[in-house]
């Protein structure tokens, strides 16, 4: 079972479990995510929802690289980062509370996903980083929501140096918006979906759908780009050192 549902209360937590504990997001599971989100979207007896990596595992430590590895034609690479956009969006456009709950690493697709929720809840021991142009992959999608949500002169070191965001930094920004023991992040998080949850269901729904159309805009507008920058990347083989080792562990 790669997507684990819990119902609390009104809170549905959604727990990625790959086979790996680092939680890389193959397709398998962000397709799981994206349509228990929007199973949940329509179901009243849902109010918010939780993304959560499991126990003592990663939040995500990015995207699953056996799958990309060998991308050797336009239309594989645009597919590919088409459906990423589309899983992206299709978070945005929830109109119910989403919170995340971060343990371990949170990284490259795994910290852009973290970006797309309302709310973050980080432990004291998650690594947040985006390291794709130090590993020869691109980072337009990452370098445009860093962008869009902590501004440019933020975002250029976080994605051009490609390190561990200091906590207190992330925190700072509000990449995290509260950082507690990895015990607390769970109930913390249910706590926060339910209690956003409660609030009158139109203002807040039309409230988060009009703010979020903006960010859907922005991410629909370097959807082409996107696609041309990372065939380009993957034409010339400088991932796949990088992406070699990471399957090799």
């Amino acid at each position: 079972m790669i997507l684990k549902k819990q119902l609390i209360d009104q809170v549905m937590v959604l727990t990625f479990n790959h086979e790996k504990i680092q939680n890389p997001f193959s397709e398998e599971l962000y397709t799981a995510v994206l349509s228990a989100l929007n199973e949940g979207e329509k179901d009243d007896k849902i109010s918010a929802f939780v993304l959560y990596g499991g126990e003592d595992r990663s939040f995500s430590a990015g995207g699953d690289f056996k799958e990309i590895i060998d991308f050797c034609t336009f239309d594989r690479v645009k597919l590919a980062l088409d459906n990423i956009i589309d899983f992206y969006v299709g978070i945005l456009k929830i109109n119910k509370p989403i919170i995340a709950a971060i343990d371990n690493y949170c990284i490259g697709m795994g910290f852009q996903v973290a970006l797309c929720a309302d709310y973050r809840i980080a432990s004291d021991r998650a690594k947040f980083i985006m390291p794709e142009l130090k590993n020869g992959v691109a980072c337009t999608l990452g370098g445009l929501m860093l962008e869009y949500l902590v501004g440019r002169l933020q975002m250029i070191p976080i994605c051009f140096d490609g390190n561990k965001i200091p906590l207190e930094d992330c925190k700072r920004l509000g990449i995290a918006n509260d950082i507690l023991l990895a015990e607390d992040v769970l109930n913390t998080a249910v706590e926060r979906a339910s209690y956003y949850g409660s609030f009158p269901t139109m203002a807040f729904r039309g409230t988060k759908r009009v703010n979020n159309n903006r960010f859907v805009q922005a991410l629909e507008s370097v959807r082409e780009e996107t696609s041309l920058v990372h065939f380009s990347v993957f034409e010339t083989n400088q991932h796949r050192k990088h992406m070699e080792n990471i399957i090799s562990k």
